[in-house]
């Protein structure tokens, strides 16, 4: 077998793997996790877009805040440290409040079934590594 021949076998075999691996549960959207009718979907959709459109500028904030805190620490600044830990929790108030409402309205479009599989997409969302870091950071 010559080098060119290896190399589209290889090249095939890593494609098959890449799309056909399954998914955690958690990472798969919530239309095919939950089973969602058409119409589900166009509104989970439609919600999880309003959400992403509220929560851009409070997470800028609260990151252009942290940054501050921490050149501040670094700085060894106390009281530009006050001042700024002064600030960063209505924006974390903020940010759970558009997370708590999407949560809310989500369920509002599902079953009872439908429900049961949300709040176990939602703990192993959670649990995963590195996903959804702001949600899991706001948690009550």
């Amino acid at each position: 077998m010559n080098f060119k021949h290896f190399s589209l076998i290889f090249s095939f075999v890593v494609c098959s793997l890449l799309l056909f691996n399954g998914y955690s549960f958690a990472d798969k959207p919530l239309k095919s996790a939950l089973d969602l009718n058409i119409e589900q979907a166009a509104k989970v959709a439609a919600i999880q877009k309003e959400a992403r459109n509220a929560i851009r500028k409070p997470r800028g904030d609260l990151h252009r805040e942290q940054r501050a805190l921490r050149r501040a620490k670094t700085a060894n600044d106390s009281a530009e440290i006050a001042k700024i830990e002064k600030e960063i929790p209505p924006l974390e108030d903020k940010m759970r409040q558009i997370f708590n409402d999407e949560e809310k309205k989500i369920r509002a479009v599902l079953t009872p079934e439908q429900t049961k599989k949300y709040e176990q997409w939602l703990k192993e969302r959670d649990a995963m590594v590195g996903s959804s870091r702001d949600v899991k950071d706001l948690k009550d």
